[in-house]
């Protein structure tokens, strides 16, 4: 009979990776969203094109770096297959509304409808 030690230990180490990336996956790009007291949790299918902002100015298309000058481009590649739905807008707290402004522009300028955004709730 084989020896299946090796094959369980490959398949351990690959669960415990699955365990650890997956949820660093799904939250995405870390931002210090402000933080609002009427606060709607998204659903997963609502949030298929993020647009994050750190405080820093550096921006991800879901987990992408772009830079501003490609990031019409690169947001309308990401739109493809998602239209209809909003873009969601996770910018940091400290993010001039004139910022906002001009990434909701760029969002219209793709044709999402809206635009979400993102916040913490007050505690």
């Amino acid at each position: 009979m084989p020896d299946l030690t090796p094959i369980v230990n490959v398949a351990l180490v690959l669960l415990i990776v699955f365990m650890v990336v997956t949820p660093m996956i799904r939250e995405g790009i870390q931002v210090e969203t402000p933080e609002a007291e009427a606060v709607e949790q998204l659903s997963e299918d609502e949030q298929k094109v993020v647009l994050s902002v750190q405080s820093d100015g550096s921006m991800y298309v879901n987990l992408k770096p772009v830079q501003l000058q490609t990031l019409e481009a690169e947001l309308s590649l990401a739109y493809r297959g998602n239209e209809g739905r909003p873009v969601v807008i996770k910018g940091a707290h400290n993010l001039l509304y004139s910022e906002i402004l001009a990434l909701m522009n760029v969002c219209k300028e793709i044709g999402a409808p809206s635009v979400d955004l993102v916040a913490k709730k007050l505690k």
